[in-house]
């Protein structure tokens, strides 16, 4: 994916899978929440400041139906 000329998310995998994921599921833990909704709330946040960044809605929903998160193991990248 590449909304940003010059930059990509996957770049980003590291930041992702190593400080991002574990804190969502780490705050939800430590609140006693299902981690799908602090997910959300986070998601929600992202989508508005992309928005607010000019990302029309259109491609922000485009994204989300194209988007394949790893579900096993060895998909994940170290």
């Amino acid at each position: 994916m590449n909304l940003y000329d010059g930059h990509r998310v996957e770049d980003h995998i590291s930041f992702l899978f190593d400080d991002l994921l574990p804190a969502v599921v780490g705050y939800a833990d430590s609140q006693g929440v299902p981690t799908g909704v602090v997910a959300f709330a986070a998601f929600m946040t992202m989508a508005g400041l992309m928005a607010i960044d000019g990302v029309r809605r259109d491609e922000i929903i485009r994204t989300i139906d194209e988007m394949r998160f790893p579900t096993a193991p060895q998909e994940i990248p170290a």
